[in-house]
């Protein structure tokens, strides 16, 4: 009978700790996106300025722009 509290103890424990865990899983999760899309973006900036001579010679306001419709984002964050 004395390990009753102790279970009781885990118990709860586990229950108290779900929200703190679920809300570090969601925030590694929106970290790792960022990440991916940071890669995908070097990795598309790359790629034209290996195709595309005149790309590098753009002004950044261009190139911003490119990349944007390239990737289907809205113009206007080039602003």
């Amino acid at each position: 009978m004395k390990w009753i509290p102790g279970i009781i103890g885990a118990i709860v424990g586990a229950a108290l700790m779900t929200a703190p865990a679920v809300i570090f899983g969601k925030r590694l999760a929106r970290d790792q996106a960022a990440i991916d899309a940071s890669k995908k973006a070097v990795e598309r900036i790359q790629a034209l300025e290996k195709n595309n001579a005149n790309f590098s010679k753009l002004p950044a306001r261009d190139r911003c722009l490119l990349l944007m419709r390239d990737s289907g984002l809205p113009d206007s964050a080039c602003d």
